[in-house]
């Protein structure tokens, strides 16, 4: 009976889901979809079901949109989204197998985008949306599931900064982030403290930050007696407001970095395994300083594969660390990023 449905008018839509489970860095590249929807939808409800984790960084309503936490194996979130009144359109980030329950909860249009793998997480969908044919930043990329011309670019006024118990930070100061969601993305020390030792000469304070479970990395690393260790210690709203008050943040290729766009901290990327093109500077983060370094081709950096998707223009690497077939047993490419350079660039971040 998928014939007899019909997409709701944009302006008849009085309810929107945009409904997700990706990792923190995809999901913040992502803040484009909102915003469109928001551009599209002025006057329509619109939620974002997300992970648990991320549910509270959005307390402040980015562009009017209400977070509702949710994870598969939780049956209490999932009643939740059965609960919600009745959506006129549900858009899925990258995960069309959600699209099951998109339609289970009663979503009259399902939109996604087309091609992912295997088939049969398609089957579902009111609308496919084909992924650029050019080289895109997967920000400008997630737009492109509303109709419509591209959002405005992103303004901190959009999504305002919660201050409440954040700790305090001196007048100048970077952030150096060395935690990643892989191993493959870790940065030798060396190099981190080749990093620090500029920040120090350039008159600020080091500001050392990781994930939880990564305080191991700092203990490689030179921590000055003035330095400030923020390891695992503070929410993700939290360190959004510390980043917002750098001058500056490095950080490898991972969910922080793209933390530090949504704060409006000037950004060098470190990128290894990743693709510059897909995760680094995009046209709707483009009034905000985003720098990427690291080698433009490497050899190991082959794979094709964006969210399930083959794309043809794309060239990164998502082995995982390991001495098994097919895995990444040293992450040469990250050992290739020189820290000269880096350090040079950062210099002239924090100069101008």
């Amino acid at each position: 009976m998928q014939w007899l449905r019909r997409k709701p008018s944009a302006e008849c839509t009085r309810r929107v889901l945009i409904l997700h489970q990706f990792l923190l860095g995809d999901a913040l590249m992502a803040t484009s979809l909102l915003a469109k929807a928001r551009e599209q939808f002025p006057i329509a409800d619109i939620v974002l079901a997300c992970p648990p984790g991320q549910a509270p960084l959005y307390a402040t309503r980015p562009y009017g949109i209400r977070a509702l936490a949710w994870q598969p194996r939780d049956f209490a979130s999932i009643r939740r989204l059965f609960a919600e009144a009745r959506f006129d359109i549900v858009y899925l980030m990258g995960e069309n197998r959600l699209s099951f329950l998109a339609r289970a909860i009663g979503a009259r249009w399902v939109v996604g985008f087309a091609g992912e793998a295997p088939r049969y997480k398609n089957w579902l969908l009111d609308e496919a949306v084909a992924y650029a044919d050019q080289p895109e930043a997967w920000t400008d990329t997630a737009a492109r599931l509303i109709d419509g011309p591209e959002p405005q670019p992103f303004r901190l006024q959009d999504w305002p900064v919660a201050v409440e118990g954040l700790p305090p930070v001196p007048p100048r100061f970077v952030v150096l982030h060395v935690g990643a969601s892989s191993v493959t993305r870790f940065w030798p020390a060396a190099s981190w403290n080749r990093v620090a030792a500029t920040v120090r000469a350039c008159g600020c304070v080091v500001l050392w930050s990781c994930g939880p479970g990564e305080q191991h990395l700092l203990s490689a690393v030179e921590v000055g007696p003035d330095d400030i260790v923020m390891a695992g210690t503070l929410s993700l709203a939290q360190l959004r407001a510390v980043l917002s008050r750098a001058r500056a943040c490095v950080c490898p290729d991972t969910g922080i970095a793209h933390l530090a766009k949504v704060a409006g901290a000037p950004l060098l990327m470190l990128f290894g395994p990743g693709s510059e093109t897909l995760f680094g500077a995009s046209r709707f983060f483009a009034d905000f300083t985003c720098v990427g370094v690291g080698p433009a081709w490497f050899p190991c950096r082959n794979q094709r594969s964006v969210h399930y998707r083959d794309v043809d223009w794309a060239l990164r690497c998502f082995r995982k660390f390991g001495d098994q077939a097919g895995e990444c047993r040293q992450a040469q490419c990250m050992a290739a990023l020189p820290a000269g350079q880096v350090a040079e660039t950062l210099e002239k971040l924090l100069h101008e």
